[in-house]
């Protein structure tokens, strides 16, 4: 038995499982969002997924790409900072870019300021290569600060009366618990304005810094023990702390439920809500995240011997996980075009309007496939031109040793 966290290891298996199956699982929730129907939303398909996928994988998802920036440092060492901080900031830029050009292309120019998590995931590459001079116990505090500040932010910011009126309890679970679980009825307006963009980047937008920039920083932290092989003996005490974040926040979303009148935007007493993240949410999705990323580095990696053979299923979430941008950047293009051309022909259209919710996931797991082969094709004639390609290409350019 051996840690796959050694010297001699490139890459942590479990991180590159968990990054994939989240990537499947954000096409296959998109494809329900965004094709699915009145009829779909109170379906449990369309709210399984939705919301006990899709809520934890977002941050998931995050959390992951701070562990990311940690195993990659390990093979970086060496390095000058100059050309580490040249490299950050060619990746976050390029990452961030990506971002704006996929709503752009997707959506049409008026929804680039939509927000979406790849800008925040260009922006967060650069903060976390400052965090590589902090101590770890002084990134927790950030985080912390991020996840108790932000309500107290969008109140005091006058940038709550922005989702006044606009909340609902989500279907289906509401007949059990209602009033636990919000949804915004509709989308915020896109402004061209400076405090606007800004705001919506920082507070409003789909991914803004508050609070999603605390799911890269705790997630730095745990890289850090990772590499450290420390993982192994944090277990117990990363598994407790799952289990009270988790019991924490939905502790307060219950509580929350029966309180009149509270504020889901700046309250801590609050139901739970995906967007903006309530902050019985935040604990609810950070206890999630802890405890199942540590469950499956045990498993796959810790666990893991050199000649154990990874399964199917593992297989196909490290293959797609190689093309992570690419592969998410690609699949907005294959919900928004059509619904562009269906408008061009019928002259309505019908986002969030399209179909029932067994449709809307059979197209989701189509655009798995078809994404699926198309890197599997793309792969065999060089992977040339993807976006991990250009991303390379401009690292070897302009941050070379």
């Amino acid at each position: 038995m051996h840690p796959p966290d050694g010297p001699n290891t490139q890459r942590a298996l479990s991180i590159d499982i968990i990054r994939g199956f989240a990537l499947i699982c954000m096409v296959v929730i998109h494809f329900m969002i965004y094709f699915g129907n009145a009829a779909a939303m109170n379906t449990w398909l369309y709210f399984s997924f939705n919301h006990l996928l899709g809520d934890w994988g977002a941050s998931g998802f995050l959390m992951i790409m701070g562990i990311s920036q940690v195993l990659s440092g390990r093979k970086q060492t060496g390095l000058n900072n100059s050309i580490l901080f040249k490299r950050a900031i060619i990746r976050g830029v390029f990452i961030f870019s990506a971002g704006l050009l996929m709503l752009a292309l997707a959506w049409g120019p008026h929804k680039i300021w939509q927000w979406d998590i790849l800008t925040l995931m260009g922006f967060a590459t650069v903060v976390l290569f400052f965090c590589r001079c902090l101590p770890s116990w002084s990134i927790l505090l950030i985080a912390a600060l991020i996840a108790v500040c932000t309500p107290f932010l969008r109140g005091q910011l006058a940038v709550a009366p922005i989702w006044n009126n606009i909340l609902m309890p989500v279907p289906v679970i509401s007949s059990y618990f209602p009033g636990i679980l919000f949804d915004p009825v509709g989308e915020l307006k896109m402004v061209w304005s400076a405090k606007d963009i800004v705001q919506g980047f920082l507070f409003t937008g789909e991914f803004p810094v508050f609070p999603w920039l605390l799911f890269p920083l705790a997630g730095f932290v745990l890289g850090r023990r990772m590499v450290e092989q420390k993982t192994q003996r944090d277990l117990p005490w990363l598994l407790l702390l799952g289990i009270v974040l988790i019991s924490l926040g939905m502790g307060l979303g219950y509580a929350g439920s029966l309180r009149t009148g509270v504020s889901i935007i700046s309250g801590y007493i609050v139901p739970l809500c995906f967007y903006p993240d309530s902050f019985s949410m935040i604990i609810c999705q950070l206890g999630i995240s802890i405890f199942i990323i540590s469950i499956l580095y045990y498993l796959y990696d810790i666990r893991r011997t050199y000649n154990r053979k990874t399964g199917i299923f593992a297989g196909i979430f490290t293959y797609i996980s190689r093309s992570a941008l690419t592969f998410y950047f690609l699949h907005y293009m294959l919900i928004g075009w059509p619904l562009a051309i269906i408008y061009v022909f019928s002259g309505k259209y019908y986002i969030y309007n399209l179909m029932g919710a067994l449709h809307a996931f059979a197209c989701g797991l189509a655009a798995v496939g078809l994404l699926g082969l198309g890197l599997k094709i793309w792969e065999k004639r060089g992977s040339k031109y993807k976006l991990e390609w250009f991303l390379a290409a401009l690292t070897r350019r302009f941050a070379s040793t």
